[in-house]
Order: structure tokens, then sequence, then C-alpha cells
């Protein structure tokens, strides 16, 4: 039988692939006298939603105009989820995150900039397709620690590039973060593209932030490795199952090398594989990823 959450989810994604505003509303709306936070809504209902129409659109399962309907029905439930955001403190950082030039898919941009504004970063969001020039007058007139570079569509990728590059000219010169499916399977794309971190979705893409500015690690995070840490909570909650890393991997629908990358703390995991990793292991996507998330064990805690 599903959980409760996994149910809500399936019922969301319903309602986006109909095309049904009012339903996913009632859904959001509810979540939310349940008690979910902001947070919550954001990372079991509208990412994991997101994530599965990207796929079935890439898939051809579904078309351009239905994708395009699915994603405005969740920037809508965004614009007003993010009036009710809370930060989990303040870094003292800024960030401004983008499309690059002619990338037009911008509902990863702006969930990256809303998982900051969590985060505790000061963010301004440009949306779709920044021309070049007027981003490095932006970043030259505001001086943020961080610009993160959305890209969707691989063609874009040289796009990266060049912005990157640009932006080097700047005093000072910001964090350069590269993310978006176009860098799903690309890990090492940092050194060819120029730019300091590269994540294939916004969760992945706010812990990337996290390491390329050095800040003050979450609260009862120490400064130990984020992704190793991780890969400990995997390798526990596996343990505690009996299974072996086949076994997850199996039950995961992932390989088994990428388990045990995974567990060495050698994998900068997306947010699908966390989805599928959550599910296998029968725990909240927030007890393994979130900075400070109230987990009561595991590799955070309050």
């Amino acid at each position: 039988m599903p959980s409760g959450r996994d149910e809500r989810h399936r019922r969301y994604l319903e309602a986006l692939l109909r095309g049904d505003a009012a339903r996913a509303d009632a859904l959001v709306e509810q979540a939310q006298r349940d008690g979910w936070s902001v947070e919550q809504i954001y990372l079991h209902l509208l990412a994991p939603a997101q994530v599965e129409v990207g796929a079935l659109w890439r898939a051809r399962r579904l078309s351009v105009a239905d994708e395009h309907l699915a994603t405005e029905i969740t920037l809508g439930q965004m614009d007003r989820l993010r009036a009710h955001l809370v930060p989990r403190s303040d870094l003292g950082r800024h960030a401004v995150v983008t499309c690059v030039e002619g990338e037009g898919h911008a509902i990863g941009a702006r969930m990256l900039a809303d998982f900051l504004l969590i985060d505790g970063w000061a963010v301004a969001y440009l949306g779709a397709s920044t021309p070049v020039g007027d981003l490095v007058d932006f970043v030259a007139r505001r001086h943020p620690d961080l610009v993160a570079l959305s890209v969707t569509q691989p063609e874009r990728l040289p796009a990266v590039s060049a912005t990157a590059t640009a932006l080097r000219g700047v005093a000072p010169v910001p964090k350069i973060l590269a993310g978006g499916t176009a860098l799903r399977g690309r890990p090492r794309a940092a050194a060819t593209l120029g730019v300091d971190g590269v994540a294939a979705d916004a969760l992945s893409g706010m812990h990337e932030a996290r390491r390329l500015i050095a800040g003050p690690p979450p609260v009862g995070v120490t400064s130990e490795d984020y992704f190793q840490r991780l890969g400990r909570w995997v390798q526990e909650l596996r343990s505690g199952k009996g299974w072996t890393q086949q076994q997850l991997a199996e039950a995961a629908a992932l390989d088994r090398t990428y388990i045990s990358g995974l567990e060495r703390g050698k994998q900068n995991p997306t947010l699908g594989a966390l989805l599928r990793l959550t599910r296998a292991l029968e725990v909240p996507l927030d007890r393994l990823v979130v900075p400070g998330a109230d987990n009561g064990d595991g590799p955070v805690r309050r």
C-alpha cells in the first residue's frame, strides 16, 4: 500500500497531467492544513511531480502543450507558497539565479532560487534567457557570491561556457554554478564548461551552492563532506533492512555501482535518484537530504 505522502504525490501528478489547476490548488491547500511546511510541499509534491512531468515529455508521452500547462500550474503554486517561505537562517550570502541566453525552460531555475531562499540566501531571480551582456552588467553592480546558470537543453551548453567566460571578467569573480537537466550524467562537466560546480537539479544545486561558498555548515552538521555523510546514512539504512547493495539497487531501480559510489561519497545524486532511494528505504526525502531536518537520527540533527 502506498504511504499517505506517496498517495498525495500521485494525486498531484494526476492533476498536473489532466491540466486541473483547481485540483492542484486543493491538494496543496490540504497539505498545508495537514501541517506540511512549504519546504515539505516543495520536496514531496512539486519537485518530484515536475521530475516525472519532464521524464514523460522527454519520452514523448506528453505533448509540449501539456508539459507547458503542467509547468505553469506548478509555477502558480510556487508563486503562492513563496510568500510563506521561512529561511532556516540568514547566511549573509547573495546569489543570482538565471537561465542562460536562449534557454526558455525556467522552472528548475525558479525552484533552485526558492531552495536557496529556504536555505537563507538573498536571491535575485532573473528568469529565462538573460542576455550575457546584461547578466555581466547586473553581476558587476550587485557583487553576488554566486551566479547559478540553468540549462535544460544540451545544445545550450556552449552558452554556459560563454557566460562563464564573460563572468570571469567581473571583479570580484563570483562562484559560478551550472545546473539543469542538460547536465545529468555529466558530473565532471565543470572543468569543460569553465564553471566551479554542476548540479542536475535544484536540490543538489542548493547543496553544491553551499559547498562552493564554503559558508557556515547547516545547523547541527559538521564540516565533514556532505556527500560522504549522505553515503554513510544510506548504507546504515540499507544495512538496517538487511539488504545488500544489489538488493537496494533492485528495489530503487538503480545500478549497483551507483549505490556503491553513493555510499562511498562519490556520487552527487539527482533528485530523481533520491526519490527512488527514499521510496525503497521507506524514509521521507527530507530525512535524507535537507540540512537541519528534524530527523531524530541520521546525518543531520537539530
